[in-house]
Order: C-alpha cells, then sequence, then structure tokens
C-alpha cells in the first residue's frame, strides 16, 4: 500500500515536517511506498480557476494529483496557528478533488508548541472533505509541546505517544484496506454528486 504525509507548514525546516518524517518511520511496517509533500517546499500558487484548464503555473498540481491517486491513505499535518490551519493546508485541500481523495481515509495530525492543537482537527473536520470526499477517520493526533517531545533525530521522548502513533498508523493502514473498493467502486459512481447538497 502506499501513503502521502502532508506537511501543511509554510515554514522552512518547520516542526510540522519533522512530524512527518517520525510518522514516516512509524509508517513503514504498514505501507511500502510513503511519499511525503512538504508544502513549504512545493509553494503552491492560491487555488484559482486556471486549474481547471491546467494553465500553466498549474503544471505542478499534476505530478502532485497522481501521486493522491495512487496512495491508499493520507495524513495531513497541520501546526496551530492562531487557532486555525494553515492557509497552505487549505488551499491544498482546495486543489483536491474527489480524484484524489474520495472515499480514503485521512489521519488528521496537529502540531503545536503549547498544550493545544485542537481546533485545526476541528476546523479540518468540519470543512475539509466536503468536495473531495476524503475520509477522515474518528482517530487523530496531536503532538504537543513539539518541542521537547521530538528529539533532533526525529524520536519521540514520550513512550506513550510513541505508541498512540503506533496504534494510530496501524489503524490508517485498517482502513485503507477496507475503504480501497470503495474508492475503486464510488467514484465514477459518484460524479453527480460531486459537490454535496
Amino acid at each position: 500500500m502506499n501513503i502521502t504525509i502532508v506537511s501543511g507548514s509554510q515554514r522552512a525546516n518547520s516542526q510540522s515536517l519533522n512530524v512527518a518524517r517520525y510518522l514516516q518511520s512509524v509508517a513503514k511496517p504498514h505501507f511500502e511506498q510513503i511519499e511525503i509533500l512538504d508544502l513549504h517546499q512545493l509553494n503552491l500558487p492560491l487555488w484559482n480557476e486556471g486549474v481547471w484548464q491546467k494553465s500553466a503555473e498549474w503544471q505542478q498540481w499534476t505530478p502532485i494529483a497522481q501521486t493522491l491517486q495512487q496512495s491508499d491513505a493520507v495524513v495531513l499535518i497541520s501546526p496551530e496557528w492562531h487557532g486555525m490551519a494553515t492557509p497552505a493546508l487549505k488551499n491544498f485541500l482546495l486543489l483536491t478533488t474527489d480524484e484524489e481523495l474520495a472515499h480514503k481515509p485521512v489521519l488528521l495530525v496537529s502540531v503545536s508548541a503549547s498544550i493545544n492543537g485542537v481546533y485545526p482537527i476541528s476546523e479540518l473536520r468540519m470543512t475539509g472533505s466536503k468536495n473531495n470526499h476524503a475520509c477522515f477517520i474518528p482517530d487523530h493526533l496531536m503532538f504537543r509541546n513539539v518541542e521537547t517531545l521530538l528529539t533532533q533525530n526525529n524520536q519521540l521522548t514520550d513512550e506513550k505517544m510513541h505508541q498512540r502513533s503506533q496504534y494510530t498508523l496501524g489503524l490508517l493502514a485498517s482502513y485503507a484496506r477496507a475503504l480501497a473498493p470503495v474508492h475503486r467502486d464510488m467514484v465514477s459512481a459518484g460524479k453527480e454528486f460531486r459537490y454535496g447538497m
């Protein structure tokens, strides 16, 4: 199985990217192919109608979309900025369609320098899947006090959090296996209803 881990921070060398690298190591027993997308490095333009016409500025989106289409599961990581998910991650979700994410399991992850981290999860659950039909799994992860939680080698200092992360990535893999036929059978069938109610 394939998984894509999206680091949703717009900052260079972000803690979100460090969390992505940690989760990459945790995902290895469950997924053969693990791709990390760093939204800082990708520096995608803000969504505009040109994406529909595949204009020149959107040529970089094609390989990203193909990576997502080939993924069986996705992890979305957002730092909590002013109690919100990042603009880069929201923009990323505007670009995704049912072709990439419909009926695929998505794990939501937040990163906080303090004890926060709830708001990005709530925001993404409320608005992040309307048109792309991603299936956010019930569990999520919050990496709180991240500067002391992660070592420089992207290992966790909290064994309980490590165990929780292992369990949650295993759960995500189970959802990926279970939902694969739903994605296969329902993406084409749902085209008439791709924009919700």
